[in-house]
C-alpha cells in the first residue's frame, strides 16, 4: 500500500531555463540533481533561490511550445473556437468518467512548501547571501507559484486540502487529505499572493519573470474567479454552506460557518483593490492606428502597434504586457504559431464569437440602424465592425503572404499555368477542404491574432517562431475591475467607465457605453433557439441584465483567442442552458461555396455534402453556416451538438485516491469526498 501511495504522490522538479537568463542556466544544469542535494548544501544564495522558482514557470503558465498552434488554440472547445475533433469530454455524458486511478498530483505543492519553509528559516538566520531585493524577489516568486498551484486545484476540484508543510506520504496522507471549503482555499491563495506582492519587484528581468504588477493582476483574476463562482453556483452543492454541499457532514467541518454574501463581497473587494492598483500604475498606451492590413510587400511588422503587441519577439516595450514568455532559437526554445495560422490551424473562431462583436458605432449587429452588412463573405462580416474583429480574423481581402521571394515562386508557377501574376498573396478563402487535417480551417473564420508576417517566423519544418507569448496583460485587470465593481455596487463608477471607454476607443468604438447597453436586447442575446447565442448571456440558467452582459461581451471581444473563455464560462455558471448546441462557422452556402479555391486542379468540386463517410461539408439543408460537427452522420458522437452536464463544472477524484484517503479504505467514507453529481465508482459517468 505504501508503494502505491508513493507512486501517486512522488515526483521530481522539471528543469527548464526558458531563456530567462537572470542566472546561468549552464552552471545550474551542471550541478547535481536537486533530489540528490541536501537542503543544507544548497539554496544559500539569492541566485540559488532563483534557480528553484524558474523551474515552475512552465508548470503554472500555459505552454506555447509544441507541434501545434500554441496560444492560438487555447480557446478551443468553447463557444468561441472550434477544433476539428470538438470537446466531447466536456459536452457528452459518456466521454468523461471517474478515473479508476490517479494521484492527487500534489508533489509540486509539496516541494514548494518545503522550499518556502526551509528558505524562510535560513533567511531569518541570515544564512542566505545576496541583496535583500533579490532574496525577496525569488521568495515572492515562490509564494506566487504556490498560489498558482492551489488556484489550479481550486478551479479543478473546488474544495481541496490545504497543505502548507511538506507531506510525509507514509504517515500523513489520510489526515492531510481532508478537503477544506473552497472559500478557505481561496483565502489561502490570496494570502500567498499578498506575500508575493509585498516581496516582488515592480519591473524585474524585463518582465519575463514574475513581478509586482503581474502579481496584482493575477490576484484580481483569482479573487474575481472565486467571487463569481460562489455567487452564481450558490445552491448547487458546489459552494460551502449549500444545503447539499458534500463537505457539510465531515467531522472537521462541524464548526464551519459561512455568510455566503459576505464571502462574495470579500472576494469582490479584493479583486477591485488589486485591479485598481495595477491599472492606475500601468497606462493603456499601445494604440491602434486603425491600419487593418500591412499594405506593402516586405512590411512584416510596424504597420499597426496594437497588432504587433501580439506578434513581436520582444514584448518588453509594450507597457500593457505585465508578464511574458521569451523565445530564442539559439537555445532551441521556439514555437509554430505563425506557421499553423498561415495554414489553417485545424481550428477556427465560431459564428457566435464573430456575431458578438459590436459595430464601430457601438450597436449590436441586430440593432436598428447598426449598418451591419451581412455575412455572405468574411470581409462583409468584418466591415464597419469592432476593429479587434477586423484585425484578428482573416478576410478575403487580407494579406496572407507579403514576402517577395514567396510571391515570385507563386508567380513562376502561375505563368506556367497561364494565369495572371499577383503582387500580394491574399487569404482569399479558408482551407476548409485541405487533406492535411493539421492545416485545415474548421469554421472558415481563421484567427489572425498572433500571426507574424515575417516568413522567418513561419518555417513549418522546424520551430522558428520566436514571438513572445503574453501571459498577463493589464487589460485583464481593467476588465476585472469593471466586472467586480459593477457586481459590488450595481452601477458603473467613474473608474470603471474610464477603463471601459479606453478599451472601446482603441477598438475603434467611439459611441458612449450607454448607447451599447440601451441597444442590447436580452430577449435576443439569451434566445437559446438562436444558433449563435452567447453562452455568457446566462448565469445558472437565467439571463443576466444588459449591463452585465455588455461587460462580459467586452471581455469576450478583448480576449478572443487567448484562452480565458472556458474559465469565464465556468465561474459564471454559464453552461447550464447548453443543450444540443451546434457550433457554426462562416456562411458557406450563400456565396462562399462558389470560390474557385474549392475546385481541384482537374475541375472537380471538393464539396461533398451528402452526410456520408466521404463528406467534406455540412449540408445546406441543415444550415447555410458551416457546421463542423455535422459533416458526417455516421460514427460522429457530436452530431447532435454540445450538451452540458452539471457534474462537469468540477472534476472527479479517482476511485483509488478516494480509497487511499479514507480512514477505513472505503471510498464512501473518504476524507477526499467526491464532487457533487459524480458517482463514487470507477468509470462512473456524470449523474446530472
Amino acid at each position: 500500500m505504501k508503494k502505491i501511495i508513493s507512486d501517486i504522490l512522488k515526483g521530481g522538479l522539471p528543469l527548464l531555463c526558458l531563456g530567462m537568463t537572470v542566472t546561468s542556466c549552464d552552471d545550474f544544469l551542471d550541478r547535481k540533481p536537486l533530489d540528490q542535494v541536501s537542503p543544507s548544501e544548497y539554496f544559500k544564495t539569492a541566485d540559488q533561490l532563483g534557480t528553484f522558482t524558474i523551474n515552475y514557470y512552465t508548470r503554472i503558465f500555459p505552454n506555447n511550445s509544441g507541434w501545434f498552434g500554441g496560444v492560438a488554440t487555447f480557446d478551443n472547445g468553447t463557444d468561441n473556437q472550434a477544433a476539428r475533433s470538438g470537446n466531447s469530454g466536456m459536452y457528452l455524458q459518456d466521454q468523461w468518467k471517474v478515473p479508476t486511478s490517479g494521484g492527487l498530483d500534489v508533489y509540486a505543492i509539496r516541494d514548494v512548501d518545503k522550499f518556502i519553509n526551509e528558505s524562510e528559516a535560513k533567511i531569518a538566520k541570515e544564512e542566505v547571501t545576496g541583496t535583500p531585493e533579490l532574496i525577496n524577489q525569488y521568495m515572492g516568486e515562490a509564494y506566487f507559484i504556490r498560489a498558482m498551484l492551489y488556484f489550479d486545484k481550486l478551479k479543478t476540484y473546488g474544495d481541496f486540502p490545504i497543505m502548507l508543510n511538506e507531506l510525509n506520504i507514509d504517515k500523513d496522507l489520510v489526515e492531510a487529505s481532508k478537503r477544506q471549503p473552497r472559500n478557505l482555499v481561496a483565502r489561502q491563495i490570496l494570502s500567498d499572493m499578498d506575500k508575493a506582492i509585498d516581496k516582488l519587484q515592480v519591473n524585474f528581468a524585463n518582465k519575463v519573470r514574475i513581478n509586482k504588477y503581474a502579481a496584482l493582476a493575477m490576484k484580481s483574476r483569482m479573487a474575481l474567479y472565486e467571487a463569481t463562482f460562489e455567487k452564481y453556483h450558490r445552491g448547487t452543492g458546489r459552494v460551502p454552506g449549500d444545503a447539499n454541499w458534500p463537505g457539510k457532514n465531515k467531522e472537521w467541518n462541524k464548526n464551519f460557518t459561512i455568510n455566503q454574501d459576505d464571502e462574495v463581497n470579500f472576494f469582490l473587494d479584493q479583486a477591485i483593490d488589486a485591479a485598481k492598483k495595477v491599472c492606475d500604475a500601468v497606462p493603456l498606451s499601445t494604440q491602434n492606428n486603425h491600419v487593418m492590413n500591412p499594405g506593402t510587400v516586405g512590411n512584416f511588422n510596424g504597420w499597426n502597434p496594437y497588432y504587433d503587441m501580439f506578434a513581436s519577439p520582444n514584448l518588453t516595450k509594450y507597457p500593457e504586457v505585465l508578464l511574458w514568455r521569451e523565445f530564442n532559437t539559439d537555445i532551441n526554445v521556439a514555437h509554430l504559431t505563425s506557421n499553423k495560422l498561415r495554414g489553417g490551424l485545424s481550428s477556427g473562431w465560431t459564428r457566435g464569437l464573430v456575431e458578438s462583436f459590436l459595430m464601430k458605432n457601438g450597436l449590436p449587429i441586430y440593432a436598428s440602424g447598426s449598418g451591419y452588412h451581412g455575412d455572405t463573405t468574411v470581409d462583409l462580416a468584418k466591415t464597419d465592425r469592432d476593429e479587434r474583429l477586423q484585425l484578428f480574423v482573416f478576410g478575403e481581402s487580407n494579406d496572407l503572404d507579403i514576402d517577395q521571394k514567396s510571391i515570385d515562386l507563386i508567380n513562376k508557377q502561375r505563368v506556367k499555368e497561364g494565369k495572371p501574376t499577383i503582387t500580394k498573396l491574399l487569404f482569399d478563402a479558408a482551407t476548409l477542404f485541405a487533406t492535411d487535417q493539421a492545416s485545415r480551417d474548421v469554421t472558415g473564420y481563421r484567427q489572425r491574432k498572433f500571426y507574424n508576417y515575417d516568413p522567418a517566423m513561419q518555417l513549418g519544418q522546424t520551430f522558428s517562431d520566436v514571438d513572445g507569448q503574453i501571459i498577463i496583460r493589464v487589460e485583464e485587470a481593467m476588465l476585472n475591475y469593471i466586472e467586480a465593481s459593477y457586481l459590488r455596487t450595481g452601477s458603473l463608477d467613474a473608474t470603471a467607465t474610464g477603463y471601459w471607454t479606453a478599451l472601446r476607443a482603441r477598438a475603434g468604438i467611439t459611441a458612449p457605453i450607454s448607447t451599447t447597453i440601451a441597444a442590447t436586447d436580452m430577449t435576443k442575446e439569451a434566445d437559446v433557439n438562436r444558433p449563435s447565442y452567447d453562452w455568457a448571456a446566462f448565469s445558472a440558467g437565467h439571463p443576466v441584465d444588459a449591463t452585465l452582459y455588455s461587460i462580459r461581451r467586452e471581455r469576450r471581444s478583448e480576449f478572443a483567442g487567448e484562452g480565458l473563455r472556458e474559465d469565464d464560462l465556468i465561474r459564471w455558471a454559464a453552461l447550464d442552458q447548453v443543450k444540443n448546441y451546434q457550433i457554426e462557422g462562416v456562411n458557406f452556402w450563400d456565396q462562399i461555396y462558389q470560390s474557385p479555391s474549392f475546385v481541384d486542379k482537374n475541375g472537380v468540386s471538393l464539396i461533398i455534402a451528402d452526410g456520408g463517410a466521404n463528406a467534406t461539408m455540412s449540408a445546406k439543408t441543415l444550415s447555410k453556416y458551416v457546421r463542423p460537427y455535422q459533416i458526417q452522420t455516421t460514427n460522429n458522437i457530436l452530431y447532435n451538438g454540445y450538451t452540458f452536464y452539471q457534474a462537469h463544472y468540477l472534476s472527479p477524484f479517482s476511485y483509488q485516491e478516494m480509497q487511499l484517503c479514507s480512514p477505513d479504505r472505503n471510498a464512501e467514507n473518504s476524507n477526499l469526498y467526491q464532487n457533487i453529481y459524480w458517482p463514487v465508482e470507477a468509470n462512473g459517468e456524470a449523474i446530472k
